[in-house]
């Protein structure tokens, strides 16, 4: 029978505490990945519809009217709240207060 102050006990509570930072390190390293290639599609797609809405594209039905800016409105809205859930990730991780 085990008490909470075996050594047994002890060494397994450390192993498992150390699985779960192990686990949690590699999650949190999953996310900051998957964040960053978010927010580089969200970047491509912002260059693109600009193309569209420019001279040397020149998608009528985006650069004529509202619909056109509205994307890119929304794009770059997107990209700025992908950005401070990013910064705000990496403040959690680094443990840092703003």
């Amino acid at each position: 029978m085990h008490t909470d102050d075996s050594p047994e006990w002890l060494m397994t509570e450390s192993w498992l505490d150390s699985l779960d930072t192990d686990r949690i390190g590699e999650t949190r390293g999953q996310l900051l990945e998957q964040m960053a290639a978010g927010i580089h599609a969200l970047q491509r797609a912002a260059t693109t519809i600009g193309q569209l809405r420019g001279i040397s594209v020149y998608d009528a039905e985006f650069a004529d009217g509202r619909d056109g800016r509205d994307v890119a409105t929304f794009l770059d809205d997107s990209i700025r709240y992908a950005r401070a859930a990013y910064a705000v990730v990496h403040t959690v991780i680094d443990k840092e207060t703003p």
